[in-house]
């Protein structure tokens, strides 16, 4: 991506100093988000800008000053789709890495940079076998209970019970020795809990897959079940697509941000200085991850 030497200067926006390291940081990012803004339109694939990256975009238009992240989300059907065709789209100076690429469990992916140095401090000790170039956030949007609707509040169960699985294993198992020894879900979770990680989160995805049209109500379903940090929003406002000027960009939202945005943060438009998601990761825009770790 080329952008002006003017991008890179120096400067404050609302009170805060942007230094050129940040400003070559978002660079990385913007780059990233190009890239990953091809390949989804080569394959007919809808995303859209999310938490702080939404806010940002209509807040700022553009990153919000003290962040360095970005975050974009995409429906359930398109993420898998997404992840189907990532390993064979992705090649050198990118990667694209997931549960299946590394031995993480996220319920989410990023797109990375080798070019470049974002060290987190969880994997400091894998060094350069685990890729650790700058980043951004591809989450999945799946179904989330809707109000007194029983049929999604089992959906939700399920959702929780498959990752408890995946983490807590043996928590997993007390709760499934309570069912009725008869109970076809009782089958199914003994089963469910003798697979490796690897098969479990197959076992997670491929459920969320089949329940992605099942509810009014979506969200990142580890904000749903464990973070509550962004509340379950409107399947319907994400029904039509608008696009908003970002940086040197204009990047896909839904037609509903501002509702969106006062669902996670409320009054978004009173400015709440803070840090970033990353705070205590190592991040050098101009240094190969692999040539950090041999130092």
């Amino acid at each position: 991506m080329e952008l002006s030497k003017s991008f890179f200067q120096e400067e404050e926006r609302c009170g805060f100093l942007v230094t050129e390291k940040r400003k070559k940081i978002w660079a990385v990012e913007l780059g990233l988000l190009e890239k990953f803004d091809e390949v989804c339109k080569k394959h007919h694939l809808t995303y859209y800008a999310y938490y702080g990256t939404l806010l940002g975009a209509v807040r700022h238009q553009g990153f919000i000053p003290w962040d360095d992240d970005m975050d974009i989300v995409m429906f359930r059907d398109d993420y898998e789709r997404f992840q189907a065709i990532a390993p064979q789209e992705f090649t050198e100076p990118y990667f694209y890495q997931n549960s299946y690429t590394d031995q993480v469990t996220w319920p989410f992916s990023k797109l990375r940079d080798s070019r470049t140095t974002a060290a987190e401090k969880n994997f400091a000790g894998l060094g350069s076998s685990f890729h650790q170039g700058i980043f951004i956030d591809i989450f999945p949007l799946d179904s989330a209970q809707d109000p007194d609707d029983a049929r999604t509040a089992f959906i939700a169960e399920m959702q929780n019970l498959l990752w408890i699985g995946i983490m807590n294993p043996s928590l997993a198992l007390q709760a499934v020795m309570q069912e009725p020894q008869e109970s076809s879900l009782k089958t199914f979770m003994l089963d469910y809990l003798r697979k490796d990680r690897t098969e479990k989160f197959r076992v997670f995805e491929n459920y969320n897959l089949t329940a992605v049209k099942e509810s009014k109500k979506v969200n990142y379903v580890l904000s749903e079940m464990v973070l509550h940090d962004c509340k379950s929003v409107d399947r319907d406002w994400f029904r039509e697509t608008v696009y908003l000027p970002f940086e040197n960009m204009q990047i896909p939202a839904p037609a509903e941000y501002d509702k969106i945005l006062k669902e996670c943060y409320g009054d978004y438009h009173r400015f709440v200085q803070g840090g970033t998601a990353h705070e205590g990761i190592v991040i050098e825009p101009e240094i190969p991850y692999k040539e950090y770790f041999s130092r």
